[in-house]
């Protein structure tokens, strides 16, 4: 199922206690556009931490300024981000606007 048809949560500190304490992809958006596929990595990592982390701006600085999220649990999370990075970049001829300046 693609990310757009998920429901989106507000990106703030108590809508992402929410989410799941699993492995997994996530998409951040601002307002109506998807601005950042990522995935947990490593050890410890979750859908919940990652996003704290993004919300803190200590993982993109990118990404703080998002509105809204939407998350998919995934045995391969980095497998999957990378999917959905190709299907993106198939669809729109580009990558979101916040994993541009990681590739």
């Amino acid at each position: 199922m693609p990310f757009n048809s998920l429901i989106r949560y507000p990106f703030v500190d108590w809508a992402i206690t929410g989410a799941p304490s699993d492995p997994g992809v996530y998409a951040l958006w601002r307002d109506g556009e998807l601005i950042y596929y990522g995935s947990t990595q490593g050890e410890g990592a979750t859908i919940q931490s990652c996003l704290l982390d993004h919300l803190a701006g200590r993982a993109n600085t990118c990404t703080a300024r998002a509105t809204h999220y939407s998350w998919e649990l995934s045995r391969d999370p980095a497998k999957r981000e990378r999917q959905l990075l190709l299907e993106h970049q198939a669809q729109e001829n580009r990558l979101p606007r916040c994993n541009e300046s990681s590739a």
